[in-house]
């Protein structure tokens, strides 16, 4: 008899296969979960015991049910109402807004001159903020003067007596970092302009409420200050967090002691929580955009439907009889979902995949991943027992080659956005235990937060579609070292550019606004330009190609000793020249 070492290996590899896959066909029926948690305590020799699920059905009113959702659902509109539509409220404006879009330089012109009328035009009147504006940031590298920020909100100046802010910083940031309004509750501001183009300089920096404001020096054409509005009091508080208690209360009352029905109480989750999400918790539009909101309505529906089926009945079956279950670990997944946007804001990896990770970033992300980790390996083994891990995996592995597939498709982005993480949990968490109730849950809170701000956005995207203020990688003009004195800038002439590329000039800023748009000399003298004597100045070049500034350098600075900053050397024609290295507007 002739040994086959090769057929007994695949043969004791099959075996170890199957007995970590488990059963081969699936259980029809699921158990359900373990007894409701309970409370001991020994008094003397007597032993008393209290099960809050045996509490709640003593007390349960199921007849107050339909009543009852009629209130909560005449109060939500009350709060709607009182947050978007009460008469002679002033304007609710976004936190990211300010009078003047400073990038790209293109659209306020030379000196600022397009965006005049944008910051005169609102002198005295009074805006309303809502809350969370600390949490806004920029996106993409931004600088002033020769100091690049990024990853939080664009706030220049507010460090002297009057608090004044330039132009392009943020109204509601700047009216948080002047306490006039709460970074919880929001408020109303009064806005006043300071003369164009007279402006302001000595933009002083200072840290105040969380936000850490960026100092400028030069003369800058716009400037704003800001006061507080305390003679409008209605309709200047944001309701986000009130309306978030009174929704989780009226939710945890139904769930608790109302008794409804599984499929009415996943529901009032989808329809309650969509709503609640793009009114109140993250609204993509302020007011909202109700065309907007019930043109995605349709597709939220279907797709609760699916996940109803595929995950929720099952869950939601087995613990009907555990309402504090049901209502605890359903109910704090719900709302971390929901609120994910605020939750996690606060994590350093909110930017993931943008700018790398600091230490407390990659220590965040770690603890995450383990999470993970260990959940699937608990819904795994759970699903073993059943006879169900073969089912899904079967299902979820040709997901892989196709994720990688579309990571490399030339020219686009492979976006993995909230509702595609959600809907790839929620076939794995239709267990009857505690990790599906709550982890379902909470993927339901996640993909309407996802699909409530930015609506259903293609899992792959044109690349150039996402860049949005960063450079795109456009050739850039390069700095002559040898060339350059003490007070004279040089650089490529365009005769040097191929006139393939539809070079006619260079647009130039000095101080972060916008000298020329048509310049076509390679050289500039510094004392030609009226500049303010003793402090820094900062020269910004790029090219102008089919009407528009392509990217521009990083800043060189002409110091007040008449000297220049590092430029860093680089060989290309002209001979000897410096190129700035090329990062985010």
């Amino acid at each position: 008899m002739i040994l086959n070492p090769v057929g007994g290996f695949v043969r004791y590899v099959r075996r170890i296969t199957r007995r970590i896959l488990g059963p081969p066909n699936p259980t029809n029926t699921l158990p359900p979960p373990q007894t409701s948690v309970t409370f001991s305590s020994t008094i003397g020799k007597r032993s008393n015991s209290f099960s809050p699920d045996r509490y709640v059905k003593r007390h349960s009113l199921p007849h107050a049910l339909y009543p009852f959702l009629a209130l909560w659902i005449g109060c939500f509109i009350i709060l709607v109402r009182q947050q978007y539509y009460v008469p002679n409220a002033p304007t609710i404006i976004s936190c990211e807004a300010s009078p003047w879009d400073d990038w790209p330089p293109d659209l306020c012109g030379l000196a600022g001159g397009n965006c005049e009328d944008d910051l005169t035009g609102i002198d005295g009147k009074t805006f309303r903020c809502l809350g969370g504006c600390a949490g806004s940031k920029l996106g993409n590298p931004r600088y002033v003067g020769s100091e690049k920020i990024n990853g939080k909100p664009l706030v220049i100046g507010g460090g002297d007596d009057e608090k004044t802010y330039r132009a392009d910083s943020w109204v509601c940031p700047s009216a948080l970092h002047s306490s006039i309004i709460s970074s919880t509750l929001g408020g109303c501001v009064n806005f006043h302009s300071l003369p164009y183009p007279t402006g302001y300089s000595y933009y002083k920096s200072k840290y105040s409420n969380n936000i850490n404001s960026t100092s400028f020096e030069p003369d800058y054409p716009g400037a704003f200050r800001l006061s507080s509005s305390t003679n409008l009091t209605n309709g200047c508080i944001d309701l986000h967090y009130i309306a978030t208690g009174f929704n989780a209360f009226c939710l945890s009352i139904t769930t608790l002691f109302l008794k409804p029905p599984s499929s009415l109480l996943f529901t009032l989750l989808l329809v309650g929580g969509y709503f609640h999400l793009t009114l109140f918790s993250d609204p993509p539009n302020t007011p909202p955009n109700w065309e907007t909101i019930f043109s995605i309505l349709p597709t939220v529906l279907l797709t609760g439907y699916w996940m109803w089926f595929m995950s929720f009945k099952e869950t939601m079956k087995g613990f009907k009889e555990l309402p504090f279950e049901l209502c605890l670990w359903q109910g704090l997944g719900f709302w971390i979902g929901i609120e994910s946007s605020v939750i996690f804001n606060k994590l350093p990896i909110t930017r993931l995949g943008y700018d790398p990770l600091d230490p407390a970033g990659i220590i965040a992300l770690t603890i995450i991943i383990i999470l993970a980790v260990i959940v699937v390996l608990i819904q795994a083994w759970e699903m073993r027992k059943y006879g169900l891990l073969r089912y899904y995996l079967i299902r979820y592995i040709p997901v892989i080659p196709l994720i990688i597939i579309l990571v490399f498709i030339p020219g686009y982005t492979f976006r993995p956005h909230h509702y595609l993480f959600a809907l790839l949990a929620i076939p794995v968490l239709s267990l009857p235990n505690r990790i599906s109730l709550f982890g379902q849950a909470f993927a339901l809170g996640l993909f309407l937060d996802g699909v409530g701000r930015w609506g259903w956005d293609g899992i792959i995207q044109l690349t150039g579609s996402l860049v949005g203020d960063a450079d795109v990688g456009s050739f850039i003009p390069s700095f002559w070292n040898n060339m350059t004195t003490s007070t004279t800038l040089y650089w490529d002439p365009i005769n040097t550019i191929e006139k393939v590329y539809n070079v006619t000039g260079y647009s130039i800023l000095i101080d972060d606004i916008q000298k020329s748009s048509d310049y076509t000399n390679s050289s500039i003298d510094m004392t030609t330009l009226d500049l303010t004597e003793g402090i820094d100045h900062y020269v910004r070049l790029a090219y102008i190609a089919n009407g528009s500034s392509l990217d521009f350098t990083d800043p060189v600075v002409w110091y007040t000793n008449s000297s220049w900053s590092e430029l860093w050397s680089s060989t290309s024609q002209g001979g000897d020249n410096i190129t700035a290295e090329q990062t985010g507007s």
